[in-house]
């Protein structure tokens, strides 16, 4: 059971989440924001060190080696039921941790004697976010949050962004330059270009030339800074993960906000303007009921462009889950995805990040969906899904109705 608990994270990342309370991991729902906790593991009254061999972290790492599953890393679990690789799978790479010859690669006694070892920062700048997200919440989008507060179903704040705290600042960014061994900083928000300390942090880790680490960030791609791509450009390994849920109007449903057109043009400058060898884009997409139907209209035109894709197929909330469209509907969408053109698979202990295998990594995601498409739904969260559709207006548009068209009957 162990094989499929055991991750590195609580060994070797720090997360910090938008108001700037501590997080075991970025895959996991953050159920500290908002409790009696928050004023405790946050950014502002415990430094990362404390956190990290604090006693949270201990308990975590406790777990992990003892094969205690966890339900907040139930996106993880999920992921991998339907064959699609997880965020614990890659970071258990990083340490040669390979899945299918996990006895033969996991010394549990290593681990067990293992002090944290801290190379990895996983952070969010803040909530601040040009898009409403159907798939998103108001801890990551403060459109969101201000919508949700008018209507009386959030009770949280409008904008978080721990990082104006400076004394909380120049902390984390010290402890980040600091690092002996750092390997690896990824940012998110909100949308991460909107936050002047991206940018602000970038030119630390130059200053004190700390460049030879894998840096990464995700943007919804309604910006282009050809400035900060230079910057960007002198990094060991840059990757710009970029959320895209389509090509055509469902991504601007999806993505209340964004261009569509505008984003795969950017996307277009990222590839232009990106040193090659160094600097990698990663399309981002989240497969969700709402996206299924023309998602693999963006993976042809990923493959069209050599690009990379890694998603995280959504488990929350769950009446947007693919399993949770009809059974007709499902029913045609597998035989849509059947007909995708697969290339020979990657070696089996091939990096799930190597952008190289671009082809296999979209193909690997095609054979999950079909699997989420295969799962049975819940007809409670199968009505939850259409009366959302049809508040939304979206069954009253012949061009978006087609694609959720459906005998169903709750």
């Amino acid at each position: 059971m162990i094989d499929k608990i055991f991750c590195i994270v609580p060994w070797y990342e720090v997360h910090i989440n938008a108001d700037g309370t501590y997080h075991s991991c970025g895959a996991q729902p953050n159920k500290i924001s908002g409790t009696a906790e928050a004023k405790k593991y946050n950014v502002h009254s415990m430094t990362i060190d404390e956190w990290v061999t604090g006693q949270h972290q201990e308990f975590a790492r406790h777990n992990k080696l003892n094969g205690v599953s966890e339900p907040l890393c139930g996106m993880c679990y999920h992921e991998e039921s339907i064959g699609s690789v997880s965020k614990r799978i890659r970071e258990n790479h990083k340490s040669n941790i390979e899945p299918l010859q996990f006895y033969e690669t996991f010394d549990k006694d290593y681990f067990q004697s293992l002090k944290p070892n801290i190379n990895s920062y996983h952070i969010s700048l803040g909530n601040e976010c040009n898009l409403a997200c159907r798939i998103c919440g108001p801890t990551a989008s403060s459109k969101i949050a201000v919508a949700e507060i008018k209507a009386g179903t959030y009770s949280g704040p409008a904008r978080m962004n721990w990082t104006e705290d400076e004394s909380a600042w120049n902390h984390v960014v010290s402890t980040i330059c600091n690092t002996p061994d750092l390997k690896f900083v990824h940012l998110i928000g909100g949308e991460t270009l909107l936050n002047p300390k991206f940018e602000n942090l970038i030119d630390h880790l130059l200053k004190v030339n700390k460049t030879d680490i894998y840096l990464g960030f995700t943007t919804n791609g309604t910006i282009f800074n050809q400035n900060l791509m230079e910057k960007l450009n002198a990094f060991r390994h840059v990757d710009v993960g970029i959320s895209v849920e389509c090509t055509g109007p469902l991504n601007d449903l999806i993505r209340q906000g964004s261009n569509t057109q505008l984003v795969l043009d950017n996307i277009d400058l990222y590839l232009k303007h990106r040193k090659q060898g160094h600097v990698y884009i990663t399309v981002r997409p989240v497969p969700s009921a709402l996206s299924v139907h023309t998602l693999d209209d963006l993976y042809k035109w990923c493959v069209s462009r050599k690009l990379d894709v890694m998603t995280n197929i959504l488990t929350r909330p769950d009446f947007l889950q693919i399993a949770q469209l009809p059974l007709d509907v499902k029913e045609h969408l597998i035989r849509q995805y059947k007909k995708w053109d697969h290339s020979e698979p990657a070696p089996a202990n091939s990096n799930p990040r190597d952008p190289t295998w671009f082809k296999q990594h979209i193909d690997n995601e095609i054979k999950s969906i079909i699997k989420a498409l295969s799962q049975p739904n819940d007809p409670i969260l199968t009505q939850k899904l259409y009366q959302k559709l049809s508040s939304w207006g979206w069954l009253d548009q012949p061009n978006i109705a087609k694609y959720f068209k459906t005998d169903f009957k709750a």
